[in-house]
């Protein structure tokens, strides 16, 4: 059985970026078979003919990250270097942009900007592709010096390149912040309770419980439906997911995880207690919502305890754990991939929404204070339905 530790090196880390792997976008069909002989020829060759003296380190560790991101995107080598930096941006506290990105094919894939955080704040949007920072192309930059040049001091700023659908590419400034990740924020809305989960991390599930909790409290018995906002959630902690769609579940299946190991195949059952007893969930998700967030929306809507609302998920539905080689760095490693409770493959499919809606602003995510139902088209739809759904519910 997979631990859910290992499963904790999800698509998004709660870091500046989400340093993922470079993704390989070459379909090869190559017999060539893997020998130490070859690569032991292809490097004399360098060695000797190469235009200038060649960085045998960068090579090596390009020849590494090759052999992984062949298999997917996310699986990768990590310099000891490079993993410190990665390793310190999960810690919850730390100076950065807020971004959750996929380095791919040389250039930065948003995924989505964190709430609130200053990549969100100068207005990159999900989807977005960063090609240079501070005028170098990405192209041009290691992994590590990616990763040293969106990291730094609070106050301290760095331009990024934006490519956006057709636009002509522009230049943001984002100023560096202090990045404090608060997963959970609510409001009741009518007696419609909202809460907006932005991150799965070690606090989502008790923060979620007190918001629950206080939303009861507030609504008494005049509690008719409940919101979770999942959009530009780009997961996390894998038990968090589980943890959290506990709180609606009594029964059924969570999420199918299968493995090349049949020893690792797992399918993890809903043990909790529906803390709101039945009352009508709509769960809002986009295509920035990745990986924990496809976990909880697919177990909702496949165990019929919530409709989705949105647009197709991203479609990050993979395992990866760590391996150690000594003083040489770490291999991170896809090992298993999850499945919704129907069996659906999550991986590079994602979730469909039951009510396929676009969203009609620019930045649905704005300061929670500032959205209403009327600025934000899948959150009106969100809360017309829930209407609905308790009419229907307590009818005798």
């Amino acid at each position: 059985m997979i631990m859910f530790r290992k499963s904790f090196f999800m698509l998004v880390v709660m870091t500046t970026i989400l340093m993922s792997c470079r993704e390989s976008t070459i379909n090869s069909n190559s017999t060539t078979q893997f020998s130490e002989s070859l690569v032991a020829k292809v490097l004399e060759t360098v060695r000797t003919e190469y235009v200038v003296e060649p960085d045998e380190g960068k090579m090596l560790e390009g020849a590494l990250n090759g052999m992984l991101i062949a298999l997917d995107p996310y699986s990768c080598f990590f310099t000891p270097e490079s993993y410190k930096i990665y390793s310190d941006s999960q810690k919850g506290e730390f100076g950065g942009l807020g971004l959750n990105v996929l380095l791919m094919d040389n250039v930065l894939k948003v995924i989505s900007p964190m709430d609130d955080m200053p990549a969100q704040k100068a207005g990159i949007k999900a989807g977005d592709i960063i090609t240079h920072i501070d005028n170098t192309r990405l192209l041009d930059l290691s992994s590590v010096e990616v990763f040293k040049r969106l990291h730094g001091k609070p106050g301290t700023s760095v331009s990024l390149t934006i490519a956006r659908g057709a636009s002509t590419p522009f230049v943001i400034k984002v100023i560096r912040d202090l990045i404090i990740v608060k997963p959970i924020k609510y409001r009741i809305q009518g007696n419609i309770g909202y809460i907006r989960i932005s991150a799965f991390n070690e606090q989502t599930t008790g923060m979620l419980t007190q918001a629950i909790q206080s939303i009861q409290k507030d609504l008494r018995g005049n509690f008719k439906g409940l919101v979770l906002d999942l959009r530009n959630n780009p997961g996390g902690v894998t038990e968090q997911a589980v943890s959290v769609a506990n709180l609606f579940l009594e029964s059924g299946t969570i999420v199918k995880i299968k493995s090349r190991h049949p020893a690792h195949n797992n399918t993890v059952k809903a043990s909790g207690k529906d803390l709101i007893k039945g009352i009508p969930i709509a769960v809002l998700i986009n295509k920035g919502s990745a990986s924990a967030s496809e976990i909880v929306a697919a177990a909702l809507r496949d165990n019929h305890r919530a409709v989705l609302i949105g647009e197709k998920t991203f479609g990050k539905g993979s395992v990866q754990d760590h391996f150690n080689i000594g003083n040489h760095g770490i291999i991170k490693l896809t090992i298993a991939r999850f499945y919704t409770p129907n069996e659906e493959e999550i991986q590079g499919k994602g979730i469909q929404p039951d009510i396929n809606l676009s969203p009609t602003t620019p930045n649905v995510l704005k300061e929670l204070e500032g959205i209403t139902e009327t600025d934000d088209k899948q959150l009106q739809q969100a809360i017309e339905l829930l209407g609905r759904l308790w009419a229907v519910k307590i009818q005798p």
